[in-house]
């Protein structure tokens, strides 16, 4: 059975140019680190802290935006070819994962939250930054998206190197 899967640059242009159109509709660019604080705003509706700026409109273009990734992906797989079925195998990571479920979902929690935190403190997500920062040329958007390559290629080489 063959498996179909797109260029590298034909995803490159689809992500460029989803930038400029989300930005000409919208009039903002895109992140979906935003998106996440409306997520956690609608849940947490006592907590101040997420009812600062864009993160009390839980109506947001980004929340949508948030919605819309997992909700591609899963549109994404009914048109592949091997079925879709729910699966808790991480691949490579389960050799440095725990082997227990439980445990596992703490630890992966865990580095979700790590993330939320990062890209609150950062302004933006891995997306914001490195796409919607790097297409505007933002000097602070490259040097963050630069920290975050350094570090994954750091943290993988520790991880899997060989």
């Amino acid at each position: 059975m063959e498996i179909l899967v797109w260029p590298g640059w034909l995803a490159g242009i689809a992500i460029g140019l989803f930038v400029i159109l989300h930005f000409w509709l919208i009039g903002k660019p895109a992140g979906s680190s935003t998106g996440y604080g409306n997520v956690c705003g609608i849940m947490s509706q006592k907590l101040s802290y997420y009812h600062e700026g864009e993160y009390r409109n839980k109506y947001s273009a980004k929340l949508w935006f948030l919605v819309g990734i997992p909700l591609g992906g899963f549109l994404s797989s009914l048109s592949s070819v091997e079925p879709w079925h729910l699966s808790f195998d991480m691949g490579m990571y389960d050799a440095i994962l725990p082997q227990s479920m439980v445990a596992k979902a703490i630890w992966l929690m865990f580095g979700g939250m790590l993330l939320g935190f990062g890209a609150r403190l950062a302004g933006a997500c891995t997306t914001g930054h490195a796409l919607i920062g790097g297409a505007m040329l933002n000097p602070t958007s490259l040097f963050a998206a630069a920290i975050f390559f350094i570090s994954a290629f750091i943290t993988t080489q520790l991880l899997f190197g060989t």
